[in-house]
């Protein structure tokens, strides 16, 4: 009796095993798995908008917003601009005024009255030469002065009373001139023999030191002026029509970075070196506090030709890989997401860290300009318009 009682029981267990497979296999089929994945991507479309309107909530309220949806980057927009072409070419640095100071007779330095570093001003003595032997003629000639000078007062007395001859008096007139003249040379060499500064400036190195001896053209000291400097360029000829006398250039120091200055040109050279093929550019600028020095490297750039309304992109955003040239820009796709995609682009010209796109990239796309070495061509990134 229970034997019988049980197999229905089996039976019926059976039956809705079976029944439960079947509902379970349905539900398994492509079909089904297509359906549940749109249903779930309406989901997420549905949860990403209820979530970006409770973060804008929180931005208003000033607080920060965090999200795991994707890699956050900085997007700006594509748009058409001018586009100037510049070439660059190192100049170096020259001071536009740079004595060195000689003497214009022998002596022996008796005195250095400046010392390295030195600020001077115009005509400030800075070494003088023994003079001694000098001087002691000087009032030799000047005590034969007076005596001729007496002499003649004489003769030229007599002279006019016609008393005497006319030759004595001359002769008398002739060497008191003749006194003078002398006197006048020996004033000359002792004025050569003390150096004065020709121009304000700063004494940058003295070579010589008091008590050795010194001759015309022998260096004793240098003195710059650092106010105003020259920068110096040799250009290749090539450029030569596309320079103009009333251009600008950008102007940069190596050794200053921050430093960018749009500068006029102040002379072109009028002949063609004909080792180098070039010819001299020269800019001429003031030298705020000093801090420019002669021979210190410059980079100047300069315009050749610009285009206009073109897609300009910052060079460094460009990357490479076997296919080619591309950028990072963010795209939209199907659910309301952004995501990161390659774009590959034809390179025109360059200049001043921009590049030219010719062909990829079309006005109003958003180029990933910050966050782009973190993202991979697909990634879902969080874009925020710079």
């Amino acid at each position: 009796m229970k034997t019988k009682s049980i197999i229905p029981t089996i039976l019926f267990l059976i039956i809705v095993i079976v029944i439960t497979s079947c509902n379970s296999a349905e539900e398994n089929s492509p079909e089904d798995i297509r359906n549940r994945i749109s249903e779930h991507r309406q989901e997420i479309s549905e949860l990403n908008q209820k979530i970006n309107q409770l973060e804008k909530q929180l931005t208003a309220m000033g607080e920060q917003v965090s999200s795991n949806k994707g890699i956050r980057v900085e997007v700006g927009e594509i748009q058409p601009v001018d586009f100037d072409y510049y070439f660059s070419i190192n100049g170096s640095v020259e001071a536009v005024r740079d004595a060195i100071i000689s003497p214009e007779t022998n002596g022996q330095i008796s005195q250095i009255t400046v010392s390295r570093g030195d600020n001077v001003t115009a005509g400030q003595v800075v070494a003088k030469l023994n003079t001694s032997v000098l001087e002691n003629n000087i009032e030799e000639v000047k005590t034969n002065l007076r005596l001729a000078e007496t002499r003649y007062e004489r003769q030229k007395g007599l002279w006019e009373q016609q008393i005497g001859s006319e030759m004595q008096y001359l002769e008398a007139r002739n060497a008191f001139e003749s006194l003078q003249s002398t006197l006048k040379s020996l004033e000359s060499q002792l004025e050569m023999s003390v150096l004065r500064a020709p121009f304000a400036g700063i004494v940058d190195e003295i070579y010589l030191k008091e008590g050795e001896m010194a001759m015309p053209g022998m260096r004793i000291m240098q003195i710059i002026d650092l106010s105003q400097l020259y920068v110096n360029a040799d250009v290749s000829e090539t450029y030569l029509p596309q320079i103009d006398p009333d251009d600008t250039v950008i102007l940069r120091f190596p050794s200053f970075p921050e430093y960018e200055e749009s500068v006029n040109v102040h002379r072109l050279g009028n002949v063609i070196n004909p080792d180098s093929r070039t010819f001299r550019l020269q800019l001429l600028i003031k030298n705020q506090n000093d801090r420019f020095k002669p021979n210190m490297g410059a980079s100047l750039s300069i315009r050749t030709y610009a285009l206009n309304n073109v897609i300009v992109v910052p060079t460094i955003l460009i990357k490479q890989d076997i296919q080619g040239h591309f950028v990072f820009v963010a795209r939209e796709n199907e659910d309301g997401l952004f995501q990161a995609r390659k774009a590959y682009i034809e390179r025109g010209p360059e200049g001043e860290g921009r590049t030219v796109i010719e062909e990829g990239l079309s006005a109003g796309e958003l180029l990933i300009e910050q966050g782009h070495n973190q993202v991979t061509d697909g990634a879902s990134v969080i874009a925020s318009q710079v």
